[in-house]
């Protein structure tokens, strides 16, 4: 069997400050909206892992899905449960239809005229 890659896992006190600084997030404002103290908030950040309910509230607060980040860094191949999005598969069946029901039409048209 062949070796996989070692993949470390995401730091969450970084991924939480890099986002806190990209969207200027006001950190007093944050545990308000927690309702925690503004300490307790700082500390998130100064971790390297949290337990999913606190990452959770965090995500809710500033409505932002922490998980997609976290699930981004692993690689494609790994499964999920989520269902199949399919809404683009849908839309491009439709737009197949519409072109050859289009292309019908412009050689009925190149017909008619002669051409």
């Amino acid at each position: 069997m062949a070796t996989k890659k070692e993949l470390n896992a995401p730091n969450i006190g970084s991924m939480l400050r890099t986002y806190y600084k990209k969207h200027k997030i006001n950190r007093a404002a944050l545990a308000r909206k927690l309702n925690l103290h503004r300490v307790t908030v700082a500390k998130y950040d100064a971790r390297s892992s949290l337990q999913v309910r606190i990452l959770w509230e965090v995500a809710i607060a500033l409505e932002h899905n922490f998980f997609a980040d976290i699930a981004a860094q692993l690689p494609q191949t790994y499964t999920t449960n989520l269902p199949e999005d399919t809404t683009q598969a849908q839309r491009i069946a439709q737009l197949e239809g519409e072109n050859k029901i289009l292309a019908g039409q412009l050689e009925l048209l190149k017909g008619v005229m002669g051409k």
